[in-house]
């Protein structure tokens, strides 16, 4: 049977961070109290993946809705090719709680073609999605 290309994924639209592709040690976790699911790490090292992502030549500024309960701020790495690969940036996370999400942004080395895109978390944190524009 034959089938059509599936195009690179495209990250510079708002990206569900349930919808990876592989991960070490994160978990689905609820987003809110009500409805929606969110990508909880709960030790530094843990990442997720997003393969086969289409960057734009533009591509310069990651953004990330974000929730950390846990004391001290924490960072998400944002890496290409392995969860040790290639560093594009790191953005800062404040501590809050579980269930209020905040916007956070870093500029990240800019990255053009089709990699697969790791985030690397530093801490308990829950992330419920993000794009790289």
């Amino acid at each position: 049977m034959r089938g059509g290309t599936i195009p690179a994924r495209d990250l510079s639209r708002t990206t569900r961070a349930e919808n990876f592709d592989g991960d070490a040690g994160v978990r689905l976790v609820d987003e809110t109290k009500v409805r929606g699911t969110a990508v909880g790490a709960t030790a530094a090292g843990q990442w997720i993946s997003f393969a086969t992502s289409a960057l734009r030549p533009g591509s310069h500024t990651f953004t990330a809705r974000v929730a950390k309960a846990t004391a001290g701020a924490g960072t998400i790495q944002v890496r290409l090719g392995s969860p040790t690969g290639r560093l594009l940036g790191t953005a800062t996370v404040p501590s809050g709680d579980d269930y209020r999400y905040v916007s956070v942004s870093a500029e990240v080395a800019r990255a053009a073609g089709t990699h697969d895109v790791y985030l690397v978390f530093d801490s308990a944190l829950r992330l419920a999605d993000f794009s790289l524009r």
